[in-house]
């Protein structure tokens, strides 16, 4: 193009021989704000496809209610698929976005539940789209979709039926597989009753609901209204009914981080370490349900912080930190004024108050004599520091990896940590911990 032309009306304002993920470096604070975008395409496409097969299955494939589905897949597939074909994939109970695991929000965790159970029922692993498609392939591939059983037989059922079809823009593979050392008792494979795969629905629909119930005490706390609890017991009773079958799959659980939830979804992961550690240190039933509220509620004083603060993406001045630091004391005060002195659990106050303490008292707050920390509070200043250092924060685009983490909390048992409670926790998530690449 010569000096004085100009483009066309119609001609975009950036043209890119690649994708923007291929021209942004990785770590930036561009790739940062591509990441994020990327997930969020990656949920509504989920989202929409759950619209499709939905509407389908009430109406049939012909309907017009699903002509509003179909525009925003293709537009979604079309943004996302510039490089190469758009891949859903399901792996061991986990939701990706081609090699990018999508971080599902506990608003989202139920859509995103249900459309990889979906996916599961049928032996999809992966769902391949390619930009080519048309609103007749959609219909046709929701249309074969709905109409295939369950069954071992599935997929190779529909991959029949939308070859006979004429669909070839649309492909299905099988899950990747993975070494396990030890197989599923028989009888209880993930896609029978009673099975794994239900353990897993329940887990994460406790998870959802004890993020949910924390978000509305968190908003009436920050309003100045009135706290009430009975939402989050229950919450807790059911993830402790899980734990006690399956510790494995409610530490899973903790992997299910979004960045912009990060103050709901650590709470909730550190009630389910806290809960976990308890279960493995000989706590009783009832013990873990005081333990579990106790750490859900632990960070209650940072809604007497301003949002500014808490959600800076820079570091802190010295008086952001003394701000900062006074939430461990408003925690307990924002007890007191919403429940009375006489309705408040000590452990839940005690865990907001000692959970920066430090094991040695060399944490905040700053104490003039010695204090006798609960137990509680040891267990939940764990699972505290485990779970923020292996999440993404606002100042922290790239979270720690587990392994590293546990080498730097072992450095400082005795010191930080309780050492015999830093043991166990060692032995209850393992050496390599769930969410580990390996």
């Amino acid at each position: 193009m010569s000096p004085d032309s100009k483009p066309a009306p119609e001609s975009p304002l950036l043209l890119h021989d690649r994708s923007l993920t291929g021209k942004v470096a990785q770590g930036s604070e561009a790739g940062d704000i591509v990441d994020q975008q990327l997930h969020l395409l990656g949920m509504q496409l989920v989202t929409q496809l759950t619209v499709l097969l939905r509407n389908v299955r009430s109406h049939g494939s012909a309907n017009s209610a699903l002509l509003r589905p179909l525009n925003a897949i293709r537009s979604l597939v079309r943004t996302l698929g510039y490089d190469q074909p758009v891949a859903l994939r399901v792996h061991e109970g986990f939701l990706f976005l081609g090699e990018r695991h999508l971080k599902i929000s506990t608003q989202q965790m139920s859509i995103a539940s249900g459309f990889m159970d979906a996916l599961s029922g049928l032996g999809i692993g992966t769902l391949i789209f390619r930009p080519s498609e048309t609103d007749q392939d959609l219909r046709r591939f929701a249309g074969a979709f709905v109409a295939t059983a369950p069954g071992e037989a599935a997929l190779e059922s529909l991959r029949a039926r939308l070859a006979l079809e004429g669909v070839g823009t649309i492909e299905l593979e099988a899950p990747r597989r993975v070494h396990k050392e030890a197989s599923p008792p028989q009888g209880k494979s993930p896609a029978t009753p009673g099975g794994r795969g239900q353990l897993k629905d329940h887990a994460r629909d406790a998870y959802a609901r004890a993020g949910s119930s924390l978000d509305g005490l968190n908003q009436h706390a920050r309003a100045g209204g009135t706290i009430h609890f009975r939402q989050a017991k229950r919450a807790i009773q059911n993830i402790i009914d899980l734990l006690l079958k399956d510790p494995g799959t409610v530490l899973s659980l903790t992997t299910l981080r979004t960045h912009d939830e990060y103050t709901q979804n650590h709470s909730v992961n550190v009630a389910l370490l806290s809960m976990a550690l308890g279960n493995r240190a000989g706590y009783s039933r009832n013990d873990l349900s005081d333990l579990g509220l106790g750490a859900l509620f632990h960070d209650l004083g940072k809604c007497a912080v301003p949002l500014e603060v808490l959600n800076k993406p820079g570091e802190f001045t010295a008086e952001e930190w003394a701000v900062m630091r006074t939430h461990p004391s408003e925690g307990v005060i924002q007890l007191l004024d919403a429940r009375g002195f006489a309705n408040v659990p000590v452990r839940m106050a005690a865990a907001c108050f000692e959970h920066h303490l430090n094991f040695d008292l060399s944490g905040y707050p700053r104490l003039s004599q010695p204090w006798p920390q609960t137990l509680a509070s040891k267990v939940i200043a764990i699972a505290d520091c485990y779970d923020a250092m292996t999440s993404a924060r606002v100042y922290r685009r790239e979270p720690l990896s587990p392994p590293a983490v546990l080498r730097y909390m072992l450095d400082r048992a005795g010191t930080f940590f309780e050492p015999s409670l830093l043991k166990y926790f060692v032995t209850c998530i393992g050496i390599i911990p769930i969410g580990t690449l390996v």
